[in-house]
């Protein structure tokens, strides 16, 4: 079994020959199903409420289907782009995307056919999930990788600071049918960015020539401890950090505020992903990437109390530490993935790790919308999601430094 080892190419070299996968990856990131819709939901909120009568919780339980569709499609996809590459599996994605927004712009006042159309967006869409575009990265940066991750993974920063004020003129003027057709319209438009920018990009990542794939066999991997922790670890993280961004609108509204106030400063969780994700990548090419995780969890759990205490007026604030957490969230799931097994089954193995990521980001929305139809207010659920966030800390505190444990099992 071959050990993880790093590039000697040096970092400046990767960024300079690099910029233009880095470029195609991060506008296509941003226009993929996990940003388009999970960024814009809570825009709807209002929409559904007085359209459907349909409750928070209802609303929220579309994340449980879209999760689903991850799940089931993430390490299928992981095998695919392995076997195939990246290029391919996205480009048979995007118009699948595409065609589920529509869908959602035509849709009756059903809530299973809402949450059937958030299945098949991820079932089907789920190629234009990070899994392809860290894929490709991660087999050209070595060096730069953490950086590179940071770049491209802030894509979803972008979404999330343009897509709420955006869509809340699109439904304000024309009704949140036509928001679903917008956002259909910004999926489609990744299909030509990826078949011009990603021309030779697997076949140019040394990792895929055959006989160079370094990495840990499959079945170790799923095996080591390791990797377990970066899945529940990621999974409680998750659950807190989606549970924040699609209720904030909403829990901005109950304070008094208007959708257009609401809807500008819940997109400064887009800025915090933005900072988070390229000052994270950054560092984390130094600094024992654990170790940072840890402090940017515990960070935003006191964002959570901060925003329990003070509710309105420290929303800024709080937005921002939430994105900023989101911004360390799935580059740091493909970074640990890369780093502690290498890229021989880094598809499969990624897409097992997203997955419960993604059922995470399912569960919190739901929760919190829960628990707010429960008490009326969304006290205990920041309680809930700040100790989410503690226990992720911890559990990245437990890892051992890179390529030990690697080497001792080979």
């Amino acid at each position: 079994m071959s050990t993880v080892e790093t590039s000697v190419v040096p970092w400046k070299d990767e960024m300079e020959k690099g910029w233009p996968t880095l470029l195609t990856s991060l506008i296509c990131v941003g226009l993929g199903a996990a940003s388009l819709l999970f960024y814009s939901i809570g825009v709807f909120f209002g929409p559904f409420q007085n359209e459907f009568c349909w409750n928070r919780g209802q609303i929220s339980g579309a994340f449980i289907y879209l999760t689903l569709g991850f799940v089931i499609s993430g390490p299928i996809l992981g095998w695919l782009i392995d076997r195939y590459g990246a290029r391919v599996v996205a480009l048979a994605s995007i118009p699948l995307l595409s065609l589920s927004m529509i869908g959602l712009a035509n849709m009756g006042n059903s809530l299973a056919g809402f949450y059937g159309l958030f299945f098949c967006a991820a079932c089907f869409g789920g190629g234009t999930a990070p899994i392809v575009y860290t894929r490709v990265v991660n087999g050209q940066f070595a060096a730069a990788r953490g950086m590179a991750l940071g770049i491209i993974l802030a894509g979803t920063g972008i979404a999330a600071f343009v897509l709420p004020p955006f869509l809340a003129v699109i439904i304000g003027s024309y009704g949140w049918r036509n928001g679903f057709v917008a956002l259909a319209v910004l999926a489609v438009t990744a299909w030509p960015l990826v078949y011009f920018g990603f021309r030779g990009a697997d076949e140019s990542a040394p990792e895929l020539t055959p006989g160079t794939v370094q990495g840990v066999d499959r079945g170790d991997a799923i095996k080591s401890r390791e990797f377990w922790t970066i899945c529940l670890a990621f999974l409680a993280v998750g659950m807190a950090i989606s549970g924040l961004v699609v209720h904030m609108v909403p829990l901005l509204r109950d304070s008094g505020l208007s959708l257009p106030q609401a809807a500008r400063i819940a997109s400064l969780i887009g800025v915090g992903v933005i900072i988070g994700r390229i000052l994270i990548g950054w560092v984390i090419d130094r600094v024992f990437a654990p170790i940072i995780a840890a402090l940017v969890f515990l960070v935003t759990a006191s964002g959570c109390i901060l925003l329990n205490i003070g509710g309105a007026p420290t929303a800024p604030v709080a937005a921002f530490l939430v994105g900023f957490a989101f911004g360390a969230e799935i580059d740091l799931i493909a970074y640990l993935t890369a780093r502690y097994f290498g890229m021989r089954n880094y598809g499969f193995l990624y897409g097992i790790a997203y997955s419960m990521f993604s059922i995470g980001a399912a569960v919190g929305p739901a929760a919190v919308g829960h628990l707010f139809d429960v008490n009326g207010n969304y006290r205990s659920a920041l309680f809930s999601m700040a100790v989410c966030l503690a226990f992720g800390a911890i559990a990245m505190l437990t890892l051992p430094r890179f390529g030990r444990e690697l080497n001792r099992r080979a």
